[in-house]
């Protein structure tokens, strides 16, 4: 009996150890690359694009990541817990080439969980066309139920900091006939890169702002064939593949239009069909062989369509007038969200607006990290290092920090020594949101210390004090020390003396507790308080304090 029962827990611990191996790869962080176009890339059949590094993204060659046993999710959770949660995480992945860089690309790709075609969308190519990469940037957080999707919506990152057509050489959609091996043009990079993603997709979108309205006949100056607004751009009406396929981009394109037509009620905003016949000798737009879409098409087979909405409309219509094109081919196609985004102009203008919210800059001086507010400058010591943490914003993407002359386009977590007056910049893609001064500390009257959690650290004038909800904050002393008969500092809904309440606060605890929420200065929010330091009854200077 007790033989028996050996016998079964050692054939016990063999299945399991079986069932291990072969579970293996759902606890990797690695499976395919992004921008395969599988529905689930733990379960695909084709293995992995050439030059991975993978045969089979399920039996992939290089197991479990350092550092991470296959033993951890039956230790931390349960099985199906563990399976649940990866194979959520596993259908969202972004990934980042060129970081540091003006020519940073951010891919997300998104997988289905039922298998189905894969769109790949680009925005941003050229840089004076915002509609193209706002509306983009609302598909990478989608869920998606079947079908998959890539988003890359700023591809030339150079063109969209400075709100050009053209970037760091040139137009970027006049490239891709360019070899891949040229040495010369610093954009042939993103250019390959954008090859790759093309390669391993079914369907291309690239989205575009184009001037006036495309009319296959003339009307007048705004509404022709030399114009772009408000069309689908074809290459070809149908092209022959090598094995006596056809690809119909006429039927296709033409049948996302009437999906497009249907969501718009201003028939002077209906979208047509332009096939500009780029491979004919008769087209009117030979420069299109250069572009994005024709390559997709002549060199990957593809169907690749140019989606243009006009520039004589408003940014938030002419996103939602994108929006509705993309929802389109994803209903053409079969790809299927849990949720559409809206395409309501008006909602869609309130989401750009909370979107370029900016309520702060957080930094490290010496040590502390403190907020600096709009308006605000940054004062320094000579020498005195500056490290750049983050911004206070509703979403991160799109946002940019530039330290003027500095040489890098995004100071995020760097950190600068101060050497001389300086000035950082707050874009929101291209768009300048903030600036703030960076000043010598000898402009200001003084400075105050506190103890903040246990480290004593000094704000200067309109710096502000981060103290986390359930901290501890006390304030010590004014810099340069003065007569304390004579100086006073009042934070503006805390009472010290409860006895007597003579507006002078140092020395005392103060928690999130202890403070008035009617004298927040974001009332009702009650997170920011005003600290006035004052000699003599002459006020000298403030500092401010946020409850994080």
């Amino acid at each position: 009996m007790a033989n028996h029962r050996r016998i079964s827990i050692i054939t016990g611990i063999i299945f399991l150890g079986l069932l291990l191996l072969l579970l293996f790869p759902l606890f990797s962080q690695k499976g395919c690359p992004e921008g395969t176009g599988y529905s689930n890339p733990l379960f695909s059949q084709k293995g992995c694009p050439e030059g991975t590094g993978y045969s089979n993204p399920f039996f992939h060659k290089r197991g479990v990541p350092k550092g991470r046993s296959i033993l951890t999710p039956f230790l931390i959770k349960g099985v199906a817990t563990k399976l649940t949660g990866y194979l959520i995480k596993s259908r969202r992945r972004v990934e980042e080439f060129f970081p540091g860089t003006n020519q940073e690309v951010k891919v997300y790709s998104i997988f289905g969980k039922r298998k189905g075609p894969t769109l790949l969308v680009f925005g941003g190519i050229q840089g004076d066309e915002p509609g193209g990469y706002l509306a983009a940037d609302r598909y990478v957080g989608l869920n998606l139920k079947k079908g998959n999707l890539i988003v890359v919506p700023r591809l030339n990152l150079a063109a969209i900091l400075a709100q050009k057509r053209e970037g760091l050489t040139g137009d970027m959609n006049r490239k891709f006939a360019l070899p891949k091996n040229i040495q010369q043009d610093p954009d042939i990079k993103v250019v390959n890169l954008a090859r790759d993603l093309i390669a391993n997709a079914d369907y291309i979108l690239n989205l575009h702002q184009g001037s006036g309205f495309y009319s296959p006949i003339w009307i007048n100056h705004q509404r022709n064939p030399l114009r772009w607004g408000q069309c689908n751009v074809i290459d070809a009406f149908v092209f022959d593949l090598p094995n006596g396929e056809r690809l119909e981009l006429e039927s296709f394109a033409q049948n996302v239009v009437r999906r497009i037509n249907s969501k718009i009620q201003d028939e002077n905003y209906h979208f047509l069909v332009n096939n500009t016949n780029t491979g004919d000798k008769k087209s009117l737009h030979k420069e299109q062989r250069k572009s994005l879409t024709y390559y997709a098409l002549t060199q990957k087979h593809k169907i690749a369509l140019g989606i243009e909405v006009t520039k004589k409309c408003s940014s938030p219509q002419a996103v939602a007038y994108l929006s509705i094109a993309i929802n389109s081919v994803l209903k053409e196609l079969g790809i299927a969200p849990e949720e559409f985004p809206g395409e309501d102009p008006d909602s869609i203008a309130e989401e750009l607006k909370k979107n370029e919210k900016f309520s702060g800059l957080k930094v490290k001086i010496n040590g502390c990290e403190k907020l600096i507010i709009p308006g605000q400058n940054i004062f320094l010591k000579i020498g005195e290092p500056l490290q750049i943490l983050n911004l206070e914003t509703e979403k991160s993407r799109g946002w940019y920090v530039n330290l003027v002359n500095s040489g890098s386009y995004n100071a995020l977590g760097q950190t600068y020594w101060f050497t001389k007056d300086n000035k950082l910049l707050i874009h929101k893609d291209g768009k300048l949101i903030a600036s703030f001064e960076i000043m010598p500390r000898s402009y200001l009257l003084g400075s105050l210390e506190v103890n903040l959690d246990g480290r004593v650290c000094r704000f200067h004038n309109q710096e502000t004090i981060l103290l986390p909800k359930n901290g501890r904050l006390r304030i010590l002393k004014v810099y340069p020390e003065k007569d304390k008969n004579k100086v006073k500092v009042n934070l503006k809904g805390f009472i010290g003396n409860k006895g007597y309440n003579d507006g002078e606060d140092s020395g005392y605890v103060i928690s999130a507790d202890d403070l008035i929420p009617k004298y927040a200065l974001d009332y009702p929010e009650n997170t920011f308080y005003r600290i006035e330091i004052s000699e003599q009854g002459n006020l000298v200077g403030e500092v401010f304090l946020k409850l994080t």
